[in-house]
């Protein structure tokens, strides 16, 4: 292995940046530019401690790092970042590298069928060249692992199983993600170090997955997509989670046949999020049941069609509460689509949780007129409302989203904010004007409160 010496890339000039990255102000001399001008540019980089160089090529792409001359003796004793799904290379140098590279490994990410590699460019690559890969001691003690076989979405109904050699990280693994692959039937594999877990696209027995999970024992976040589930439980998939560490639930579904149709949370004492979204609204409904979560702080994402929703005592239909005098105190944040807006609705729902902090609706229709009066303070009073963000996308400006937004600008003591993402980009400064009006935001409850106008073009969208 090269020395700390020998590693070091030779002194070069190096343009401004590098020199305001190393923190020079001012405008005279031993400033960058004045630097440049003068044709005594220094290499600041090559002068941090070899610990701080070997993290920073770590997690430079292998392009950068392997291929850029500059940085190769680095690269080769530096943990091996191997992204083949973020950043591509030509498959036939995978081996060269993988050869190459004396030092740890950080992440190996198979490649994924998408603009960087076509249908033709994977078609090669065979089950017994990834597996050949995944067994080079350049992956020894590998620490972040995302395995996946790169399979056009029309065949993706029966994937080829998982390679035992994916699973002999199992002692030092960190991050798991596995996609398109099926698990075989008595899987027993224990993943001490594991903090998340991803399963995107994979066909797994539910005995299979509930031993996965057992072998996890410090598991903070766990991420489900169109996973399918198969059982012989009459046919109807369940997962019971029982973790003491779980921070994080994620679970994204579609219109399979194969979809998890309940999750339940057993014992769950550290989570804090959970969030359901069912990307096509065809598939079987999946019904979540929480019994014991008491830290669960975020939820989403609730809507129109959501199966059975139950936490605790509280048991929502949709976003129709089946009893409004329970509630759940630890929820501060709520994502949710109602389709046709109504502030009967959303009210409900804040009575079930009355320390609601966060509110971030998704609307698609201008919904029911929203007028309201004074049978509302028996529906919910002021001093209870505890909002302080309130989010509404694909806002209008109509009577309807008008007068759902003047409930709370009203109403709302300690409101900090309102973000309305438009339907339309084409507004004026005259009709934001009206707007203020129309929402009698001079007259809010809440003083500090600001209102903000979002153009649709922007990036901003319900997130948790």
């Amino acid at each position: 292995m090269p020395t700390a010496t020998s590693r070091r890339p030779p002194r070069r000039h190096f343009s401004s940046a590098v020199g305001m990255v190393a923190g020079a102000k001012g405008k005279g001399k031993g400033t960058p530019r004045a630097e440049e001008e003068e044709g005594r540019g220094l290499d600041r980089i090559s002068d941090l401690p070899d610990a701080v160089l070997d993290d920073i090529v770590s997690r430079l792409p292998t392009k950068d790092g392997a291929l850029f001359p500059r940085w190769r003796l680095i690269w080769l004793s530096a943990p091996l970042n191997l992204d083949l799904h973020f950043h591509p290379i030509p498959l036939g140098m995978v081996p060269r590298i993988l050869s190459s590279h004396g030092g740890p490994a950080r992440r190996f990410s198979t490649p994924v069928r998408c603009y960087a590699y076509k249908e033709e460019d994977l078609s090669g690559l065979s089950v017994e060249t990834l597996d050949d890969w995944l067994r080079s001691p350049a992956l020894d003690n590998l620490q972040e692992l995302e395995f996946g076989y790169g399979i056009p979405g029309r065949d993706r109904g029966n994937p080829p199983p998982l390679p035992t050699s994916a699973l002999h990280f199992s002692c030092t693994l960190r991050i798991a993600r596995f996609r398109v692959c099926s698990f075989l039937d008595g899987i027993s594999v224990r993943l001490p170090l594991l903090q998340e877990l991803g399963l995107s696209d994979v066909v797994i027995s539910e005995s299979s997955l509930q031993a996965l999970l057992a072998g996890c024992p410090v598991l903070q976040t766990l991420r489900f997509m169109f996973i399918g589930i198969s059982c012989s439980n009459n046919g109807y998939s369940r997962v019971r989670i029982a973790s003491p560490t779980l921070r994080s639930i994620d679970v994204t579904s579609d219109s399979g046949d194969l979809n998890l149709q309940q999750l339940v949370i057993e014992d769950a004492p550290c989570l804090e999020r959970l969030h359901h979204k069912d990307i096509t609204g065809r598939g079987k409904i999946m019904d979540i049941l929480v019994i014991s979560a008491p830290k669960l702080g975020i939820l989403g994402c609730l809507d129109d069609d959501s199966g059975r929703f139950q936490i605790g005592t509280v048991v929502f239909q949709g976003l129709r509460p089946v009893s409004t005098t329970a509630v759940v105190c630890s929820v501060k944040v709520i994502a949710l689509t109602n389709n046709e807006l109504s502030l009967d609705v959303i009210l409900n729902i804040m009575r079930c949780f009355p320390c609601l902090e966060e509110l971030n609706i998704h609307t698609l229709l201008n919904g029911k007129k929203n007028v309201w009066g004074p049978e509302y303070r028996n529906l919910i009073n002021a001093c209870e409302i505890h909002l302080k963000k309130l989010v509404l996308i694909n806002y209008e400006g109509d009577g309807s989203h008008v007068n759902f937004v003047k409930f709370f600008v009203l109403k709302a003591r300690v409101l900090e904010s309102i973000r309305l993402k438009l339907l339309y980009s084409e507004v004026t400064s005259g009709w934001i004007e009206g707007q203020h009006r129309l929402l009698k935001f001079e007259n809010r409850a809440s003083r500090s409160a600001k209102l903000v106008f979002l153009s649709c073009d922007s990036k901003y969208c319900l997130e948790l």
